[in-house]
C-alpha cells in the first residue's frame, strides 16, 4: 500500500511539473469580457499604475476564476496574471502595430523574443533595445524617423507585453 501511495505522489508531482496545455493557458483570455483585451493593451501602452489599476483588477478577477478551476497556488496565479496580461496585450498590439506598418516579427527578431528565444524580462528594455529595432527597421527598408512617438510607445508596449507573457509562462510551471 505504501508503494502505491508513493507512486501516486510521484505521478502527481510529475504532472504538476508539466507545461500547461494551450487550453488551460487560454482560459482567462476566453473568459474575459469583450473589450478587456483592448483595455489591457491601453494599460500597457499608458504605463500608469494608478490609471491602470481598475483594468488590472478586472483582469486579475478573470484570471483568478480560471486559476481556481486549475488548482493554481498563489505564486502560480500571479504568474498566470502576468502571462495573461502579456498575451492579451500582444493580441491587440499586434494589430495596432500592423496598422502602422510595423511587423511584430521585426521586433521579435531584433530583440530575440518569442517562443524558444531569450525573452528578457520587461524591466530590462533599454535604449540599446530600441537602437536594435531602429537598425532592424532600416534593414527592412523602413525609415525609423517616420515612426511617430505613438508608434514607439506601441513598440515599447509590445516588448513589455511579450516579456510579461514569457516571464509569466516561465514562472507558471
Amino acid at each position: 500500500m505504501r508503494k502505491v501511495l508513493v507512486a501516486l505522489a510521484l505521478l502527481a508531482g510529475a504532472q504538476g511539473a508539466q507545461a500547461r496545455s494551450p487550453e488551460a493557458l487560454a482560459c482567462a483570455v476566453k473568459a474575459a469580457p469583450v473589450g478587456l483585451d483592448a483595455r489591457v493593451a491601453d494599460a500597457i501602452v499608458a504605463q500608469d499604475p494608478d490609471r491602470n489599476r481598475p483594468v488590472i483588477d478586472e483582469l486579475r478577477r478573470v484570471v483568478e476564476g480560471c486559476a481556481r478551476d486549475q488548482f493554481l497556488d498563489a505564486k502560480q496565479t500571479d504568474a498566470y496574471v502576468d502571462y495573461t496580461l502579456g498575451r492579451m496585450g500582444r493580441d491587440v498590439l499586434d494589430a495596432r502595430l500592423a496598422a502602422i506598418g510595423i511587423p511584430v516579427s521585426l521586433i521579435d527578431d531584433a530583440l530575440d523574443i518569442g517562443p524558444g528565444k531569450t525573452n528578457n524580462p520587461a524591466e530590462k528594455v533599454t535604449q540599446g533595445d530600441l537602437n536594435r529595432i531602429t537598425a532592424a527597421l532600416r534593414d527592412a527598408g523602413q525609415d525609423p524617423a517616420a515612426v511617430t512617438p505613438d508608434g514607439w510607445r506601441l513598440i515599447t508596449a509590445w516588448i513589455a507585453a511579450t516579456a510579461n507573457m514569457f516571464d509569466g509562462l516561465r514562472r507558471l510551471d
